[in-house]
């Protein structure tokens, strides 16, 4: 597999439709986003599946805050694009070996997204019950 070009994103360019977009500013840093925004990079891949290998990759590293260590800045901290094109290509590298793996355990990690999303919205249905329950005492 080719190693795709990655570039800083411009607004005024056009992208094709198999670029993957990933934040470079921000403890967020490493995130593939669905939209391009200012702060963000372009890595250009040539098809599908591809763009389906670097995204997935992009969310596994951010998922494990690999983007943390090449950090720098002190007050908004952002990614240099050489150490951004470093980290992901050596990873990829390594995952080829062991692609099929990997995306199994995306599948899981999204998964338990999930699961968290469906805890987070239950927990905040508790607290308006709780609430709800002490106002009634409260506003006689």
């Amino acid at each position: 597999m080719v190693i795709p070009k990655v570039q800083q994103y411009n607004s005024k360019k056009h992208y094709p439709a198999f670029t993957v977009f990933a934040l470079c500013k921000g403890l967020n840093s490493g995130k593939p986003l669905e939209k391009p925004s200012p702060n963000c990079f372009a890595i250009l891949c040539q098809d599908e599946k591809q763009k389906e290998f670097y995204k997935s990759l992009l969310y596994g590293l951010w998922i494990s805050k690999a983007f943390h260590q090449i950090l720098v800045g002190s007050v908004i901290e952002f990614i240099r694009i050489n150490d951004f094109k470093k980290l992901v290509a050596e990873s990829a590298d390594r995952l080829r070996l062991r692609q099929t793996d990997f995306e199994d355990d995306l599948k899981k990690i999204r998964s338990y997204e999930e699961l968290e999303k469906q805890y987070l919205i239950q927990a905040a249905l508790l607290s308006d019950l709780k609430r709800a329950i002490i106002y009634r005492h409260l506003r006689r």
